[in-house]
């Protein structure tokens, strides 16, 4: 409200012109308010009686910017209040106009300093500021040692004291008071009215509903309603100091910036102040059972993608262990007519043969080994033992990644001469349960083999590598493929070798090298397909597409416990302002807008939302990092992911607690001021 200086202390405040209030009550309209012709001036003490329903709270709400007319002007300095926006109408009652209730309407978990430094937080006034004016203002009211008490502890008179100083914090130009002694004592009454009369006699402007006759008289003013009309408006037998008014007028204009709707407001720290205070802490049982739901759906999304990315990083650590630009042609086997048929139609299956062409036609092969495998009892020291028995020769060690810890791999002379010589798994060494392995004998079908060399340890899970069809090295027992082809038998027309391993320069040659492998094996086995093409990463990626409908199943059940969480917030918000009307309407009529409003409600749901989130990646974390430790599995988390989740979190309590902010922000700031 713009403020005046000392030529204008003479000119009305407030014009009130055939001002008119009704209501529909079912087919009835009743006209609280009927065409009402009012003036206020500087320095005016103005008793409003009447009998009850005559109209007098209501002309006090509509003065008050509380309420919206039904048809005439209130004008308040030339502005036609009717034509306000919100924001100014509460920013007018905010800083120019100071209400003093009945009732009392304070906030009952808020200390007397921050129900008397209410008002302070909507005119955008720093924290430390507003308690020092606030605490202030309570002491001159005779509240020094209450300041940090809750209003369920003081007595009546204190606590109309602590309303009337928050009516007085922003210096207010209009002082509004709805019987403000008509719960008290007559004693305790005596006070108040005392403070009344002195903030006059410095100048405030002042406008008291009362129904007591004795205070009736002590105005400036007395105007009597009946029907919702002004029936009579007389002098009282107090007189308007027109030095104080002036006085007061230049302090305020000096010391007031003009309202022009815009500035100030509710600061984001209040806003998150009060979304902790009054959204989670107010009811910490409620809001955890609230939140949970969030904190489900969100940690759950966050540990299975978790332990399947870990899974899946830990299957290809493994293959790359093994070789990741690995690539295998795989004798098929067959057995009976077909494997006739595919001799007849020119294909001799897999030999060494196939590999040397192979080298000779695709340069990108690095390294290249065959493979045999043989059904062979094997013995050690008359107990039996159940290796894989291979046959091998080439670069079998570097292109599977193995390594000789102890002893030696085989030699030139041990190929040429075809030796009985062996070299075994980690876990087959471990099965001879020896200190010195090197050396020891095997019985390969009856034939001795010596032991050359040990491999070192795998450490491979065979169920995690399942898709890809690769063993495990550490089971293996190694001889020279050409000792297995010379001193073993093999049924007619079998391949002489089972596997073609070529490892590549890199995987990124993986598949233009598979084409080119077809087309030179589909010349030499003369177009039959007896063998198949193994690349152990594409087995994995297609095990892991098969992954991805599970990954999805757990995205969609997340997603629905976040939505029913969304719903269980959407519920508990509307409970909560059903639950808090009347400090809606208490904390509109101290200068809140419509927005505050909304901000404070939907803060408090997307604090809840977003706890609901941070809690759930939380528990995610530690449950991704106890269970991958217990199971081995690598801790692997998605960067992003969790910030989807965190967000996916706040956008459920904005577009959840949206509505029910909306129905906060619109209630009708006299109905809600009603409310039991």
């Amino acid at each position: 409200m713009p403020q005046y200086d000392l030529r204008d202390v003479n000119e009305p405040i407030i014009k009130v012109r055939t001002l008119c209030r009704h209501y529909q009550m079912g087919g009835t309209t009743v006209k609280a308010l009927d065409c009402v012709d009012f003036d206020v001036h500087p320095g005016d003490f103005i008793m409003v009686v009447g009998s009850s329903g005559s109209g007098k709270s209501t002309l006090m709400h509509l003065i008050g910017l509380l309420d919206q007319p039904t048809s005439g002007c209130l004008l308040i300095d030339g502005d036609d209040m009717a034509q306000c926006r919100d924001g100014r109408l509460s920013r007018m009652r905010n800083r120019s106009i100071g209400f003093v209730f009945q009732q009392f309407n304070l906030l009952n978990d808020l200390t007397i300093t921050e129900n008397v430094a209410l008002s302070q937080v909507y005119c955008g006034r720093r924290g430390e500021d507003r308690r020092t004016r606030a605490r202030a203002c309570a002491a001159e009211l005779g509240l020094g040692d209450r300041l940090t008490h809750l209003p369920s502890e003081l007595s009546g008179g204190q606590l109309q004291r602590t309303a009337i100083a928050r009516a007085l914090v922003n210096d207010p130009r209009l002082i509004l008071a709805d019987e403000p002694t008509g719960n008290l004592d007559s004693k305790t009454s005596r006070e108040i009215m005392g403070i009344f009369h002195e903030l006059h006699d410095r100048g405030h402007t002042i406008i008291m509903v009362t129904h007591d006759p004795d205070l009736a008289e002590q105005g400036t003013r007395k105007v009597t309603m009946s029907d919702g009309q002004i029936v009579s408006d007389v002098p009282g037998r107090k007189t308007i100091d027109q030095a104080a008014v002036g006085e007061l007028a230049a302090s305020l204009g000096g010391g007031a910036s003009e309202d022009t709707g815009e500035g100030g407001g509710l600061g984001f720290f209040d806003l998150l102040r009060i979304g902790v205070r009054e959204g989670l802490m107010a009811h910490r049982m409620r809001t955890f059972l609230t939140m949970l739901g969030i904190i489900i759906g969100v940690s759950s999304v966050i540990a299975m993608s978790s332990f399947s990315l870990g899974s899946k990083k830990k299957q290809e650590d493994q293959i790359r262990e093994l070789g990741a630009n690995l690539v295998r042609v795989i004798d098929k086997r067959l057995e009976n007519e077909r494997l006739t048929e595919a001799r007849m139609s020119g294909s001799n299956g897999l030999c060494r043969e196939d590999l040397a062409l192979l080298r000779t036609n695709i340069p990108a092969i690095e390294r290249a080994a065959c493979v045999r495998e043989i059904k062979l009892n094997v013995l050690h020291r008359g107990r039996g033992i159940n290796p894989r028995v291979l046959g091998v020769s080439g670069e079998y060690l570097d292109v599977n990644n193995l390594r000789v810890s102890s002893g030696r791999y085989f030699e030139r002379d041990d190929t040429l001469l075809s030796r009985k010589v062996a070299v075994v798994g980690h876990g087959i060494a471990g099965q001879l349960n020896q200190e010195g392995v090197i050396g020891e004998k095997l019985l390969l079908g009856g034939t001795p083999y010596t032991v050359v060399g040990v491999l070192a340890d795998k450490n491979i899970d065979l169920e995690e590598l399942e898709a890809t069809s690769i063993s495990d090295p550490n089971n293996d027992l190694l001889v020279p493929l050409e000792t297995l082809l010379t001193r073993t038998a093999h049924l007619d027309l079998r391949s002489e070798i089972d596997e073609i391993q070529l490892q590549l320069e890199s995987e990124e040659f993986l598949h233009t090298a598979g084409r080119a492998i077809k087309r030179v094996l589909g010349v030499t086995h003369q177009g039959v397909s007896d063998y198949d093409l193994v690349i152990p990463m594409d087995l994995l990626k297609q095990k892991h597409q098969a992954q991805r409908l599970l990954d999805i199943l757990t995205i969609c059940i997340s997603s629905i416990s976040i939505v029913v969480g969304g719903i269980g917030i959407m519920n508990i918000m509307l409970a909560s302002v059903t639950e808090r009307i009347r400090e809606i309407g208490i904390r509109r009529a101290v200068g809140a807008t419509r927005s505050d409003i909304l901000y404070q409600f939907l803060s408090e749901s997307m604090l809840i939302s977003i706890t609901g989130g941070i809690v759930g990646v939380a528990l995610a974390l530690a449950a991704v990092f106890s269970i991958g430790t217990v199971l081995e599995i690598p801790v692997v988390f998605s960067m992003p992911l969790l910030g989807i989740a965190v967000v996916a979190s706040t956008v459920t309590g904005l577009v959840f607690g949206l509505y029910p902010a909306y129905q906060a922000a619109n209630k009708n700031p006299v109905d809600a001021l009603r409310y039991e």
